[in-house]
């Protein structure tokens, strides 16, 4: 029993290490002697300016004004409490 331990154990291992990323080395390239490297320079994109947000629910909500001239009456829809089944 105990080998077949063993022997399980190491085949996870196994099976553990061949799921490993393989590394790949890029050779570097030697430069002779007054020979400059040129790398290409990253391309950069401006973002796009957003114009300010502009909030105007207090323009409406502190104008008593306003306030006055677009108020209502509530509606009573669900008719008074005497009224009606039961």
């Amino acid at each position: 029993m105990k080998k077949f331990m063993t022997i399980c154990i190491a085949l996870i291992f196994l099976a553990l290490a061949g799921c490993q990323p393989t590394e790949v080395v890029e050779p570097t390239q030697v430069l002779e002697p007054g020979e400059t490297e040129e790398s290409p320079l990253p391309t950069v994109t401006p973002l796009v300016a957003l114009p300010p947000l502009t909030d105007y629910c207090l323009d409406c909500h502190t104008d008593k004004d306003r306030l006055v001239a677009l108020a209502t009456e509530k509606e009573d829809s669900h008719g008074s409490e005497s009224e009606g089944v039961g």
